[in-house]
């Protein structure tokens, strides 16, 4: 589904005031889908196949939500819409799979919301990227041409209960859709039209002052959430490129000077409780809890007075604080070229520097030169080199080693992203490298990448 999601201009996130946990149920009947099947798939990648009898009919149960969840109901790769359940739903669905979108209709306990969600696909479409080629005012007439539609969609649709919080997350998920995909302009229209450093004329940019960030009723939008990070960003830029002109030798702390951008320029305070949450947690997952990024959570915790936010936090941290320097590894294995189980294990007493990576990886491809050059600069030493595959097509992966020739020791998982390395360090993107020491225990999950020349420092401060 991840190809279907990057400008359909629906909610991924809503808010829920339930706080037990109960299932949905989606029940229904379905005429001329000659498969007898189709999918419930949620934004997280997960799928679940939904057969119908011989009658056409079928019920399906998701047994724990904690809030609401959102879903595709896919009938072929260009027949999908939108649906959303949450605790305590018990939807009828009824729809011909000849005329899919148009005859898909919900009934039952949350059926204003998903057939919302129906009409809200039809009229909004979906957008590719050839619609940036076109020239500033005829672009931001369509867009401003949508969003009309959309805020006549939302007024005029009958609510079961105008003040279920999903209503008010909607209006801001259309509202800064809006202003994110105009935010985009610049760069897509530069991109596909070859144009260096192209700028699009100071007015199409009033949007700007139209909106206001001190919204504390939209901070579980994720486009609202994406229009104040790229404020925030955008601000932080210019700080970081004059810090650069007054001084172009300087480290920058960039994350550092983010968060201090964001605490001058969100005023409501929910707004930047719910930012600074966004922002670590993301700090947390992609660079080692230490040093500034501990400095970041310290103030945190030590401001926001949000319990669920703060509780959020420490969980988060707790989590990955299991990764932290000296911890034990989590063990894992694979298969080389022939056939052969190599365990991490295997090598206690040796550090052992890996690098996860897939042959249709480009980034991982262009550190191959280098990680070549390291295992040859540091060939005598107790350190052990492992290159760990996460391709799902084997073949292709058995025949990229031998024809590149790559050095060091190559297994593959076998499982591609639901291998238990892939779960075990909670690995979300590839190329990932690891490092341990000699006692089997964690030196860094997030290790920097043989292009860098902190690589090295590392390797010089250990053998």
């Amino acid at each position: 589904m991840k190809n279907l999601l990057p400008f359909l201009l629906i909610p991924f996130f809503f808010a829920c005031t339930q706080a037990e946990k109960q299932g949905a149920t989606i029940n229904g009947k379905v005429t001329n889908l000659v498969s007898g099947f189709f999918f419930l798939a949620g934004t997280d990648g997960t799928k679940d196949s939904i057969k119908l009898d011989a009658t056409g009919r079928f019920t399906h149960a998701v047994p724990v939500l904690k809030k609401m969840t959102n879903y595709f109901i896919l009938v072929g790769p260009q027949d999908y819409i939108p649906c959303t359940l949450g605790p305590g739903m018990d939807l009828d669905v009824a729809f011909d799979a000849k005329d899919f979108k148009a005859s898909l209709k919900f009934t039952g306990k949350g059926s204003d919301i998903n057939n919302y969600l129906v009409s809200k696909s039809i009229a909004s479409g979906q957008m590719d990227n050839d619609i940036f080629k076109l020239e500033p005012g005829p672009f931001r007439l369509k867009q401003d041409s949508l969003l009309s539609v959309q805020k006549t969609l939302l007024a005029s649709t009958k609510k079961e209960d105008a003040n279920d919080p999903f209503w008010k997350t909607e209006e801001a998920e259309f509202l800064f859709g809006w202003a994110n995909t105009l935010a985009k302009f610049e760069w897509y229209h530069g991109y596909i039209g070859k144009i260096k450093d192209y700028k699009a004329p100071a007015e199409f940019f009033s949007y700007e002052k139209e909106l206001t960030i001190d919204q504390p009723a939209y901070v579980t939008s994720s486009a609202f959430k994406e229009y104040v990070s790229g404020l925030v960003d955008r601000s932080a830029k210019l700080k970081m490129d004059e810090l650069k002109r007054a001084n172009p030798t300087q480290t920058i702390n960039s994350s550092k000077i983010r968060m201090e951008t964001a605490l001058g320029m969100l005023k409501n305070e929910t707004v930047l409780d719910h930012y600074l949450f966004d922002a670590i947690s993301s700090m947390v997952r992609m660079v080692e809890i230490e040093g500034y990024v501990q400095e970041s959570i310290d103030l945190f915790l030590g401001k926001c007075k949000d319990t669920a936010l703060v509780n959020g936090l420490n969980r988060t941290v707790a989590e990955w604080k299991r990764f932290s320097k000296g911890q034990p590894a989590f063990e894992f294995s694979g298969k080389d070229l022939q056939g052969n189980t190599v365990k991490l294990s295997d090598f206690k007493g040796k550090y052992v520097y890996v690098d996860v990576w897939a042959t249709w990886c480009g980034p991982c491809i262009g550190e191959i030169p280098y990680l070549d050059t390291l295992e040859t600069d540091y060939a005598g030493k107790n350190i052990v080199f492992i290159s760990y595959s996460i391709d799902e097509d084997y073949a292709a992966w058995a025949k990229f080693i031998p024809e590149n020739k790559p050095q060091r020791i190559q297994i593959i998982g076998g499982k591609a992203w639901e291998s238990d390395l892939i779960k075990n360090y909670k690995i979300i993107g590839v190329p990932t490298f690891m490092m341990f020491d000699t006692e089997g225990k964690i030196v860094s999950t997030k290790m920097t990448r043989p292009s860098d020349k902190k690589t090295r420092e590392t390797f010089d401060g250990l053998l």
